[in-house]
């Protein structure tokens, strides 16, 4: 049997070197990568899950700050509706008189301090029930007055004088300043209708402030 001739063995030694390459190339390459297939994709899923926790904590946070809104509005409409019903019950009381109203009197006052030292916001709701016979608009002035101690000796000082201009509901509002060393006691309105005997509400000055909502009661003064 003759032998195969040599280049015939110079191209079997080619082809079992360049398989040999190509295992020890690949042995390289997986060397490189560092971890086998299996590992990679272990490796993804573990990354999806924590963009995925993630993504899930930022909608908590979403949801407990809408949430939290939310809260804050109902809050504020329940507190709305209240002070809705209750000027509901004080104009049904003004507009459709039963008879025991008065013809003029204070329906509220809200005294509130400022972040200025001696200075007080205040809100003055005046309200008439004219009798059927009369109608029209009363008019006159309103003073108010704050009653205290400066030096320790009793004083009366006028805060503010405005215009009395009343058909039948009149609000006055703005900004009383009192003295330095002035400390005040009561507060009290005095309103002086054109052509009528004037007439005195007197309010307790703390009860006033520490109140809050407003104050719907006075009593006038003999």
């Amino acid at each position: 049997m003759p032998y195969p001739p040599r280049w015939a063995w110079q191209c079997l030694a080619c082809a079992c070197l360049g398989t040999l390459l190509g295992v020890l190339g690949a042995r390289a390459l997986h060397g490189q990568s560092g971890a086998p297939p299996q590992a990679v994709t272990a490796e993804s899923a573990s990354t999806a899950l924590r963009e995925e926790n993630a993504r899930l904590r930022q909608l908590q946070a979403i949801d407990r700050e809408a949430q939290a809104t939310l809260r804050e509005r109902i809050a504020g409409l329940v507190a709305q509706n209240g002070e809705l019903t209750r000027r509901l019950a004080l104009l049904r009381g003004v507009l459709v008189p039963d008879g025991q109203a008065p013809e003029l009197g204070i329906a509220e006052l809200l005294l509130s301090p400022h972040a200025v030292g001696g200075q007080f916001g205040y809100r003055l709701l005046l309200v008439r029930v004219p009798p059927p016979a009369s109608g029209g608009t009363l008019n006159g002035r309103v003073e108010v007055r704050s009653l205290g101690q400066m030096d320790g000796q009793p004083q009366e000082l006028r805060l503010a004088q405005l215009r009395l201009v009343l058909p039948r509901l009149q609000t006055l509002a703005g900004t009383l300043a009192l003295p330095a060393g002035f400390q005040p006691q009561r507060l009290r309105v005095v309103l002086q209708p054109r052509g009528q005997a004037e007439q005195v509400f007197d309010f307790a000055w703390q009860d006033l402030v520490a109140a809050g909502p407003p104050m719907t009661a006075a009593t006038p003064l003999p």
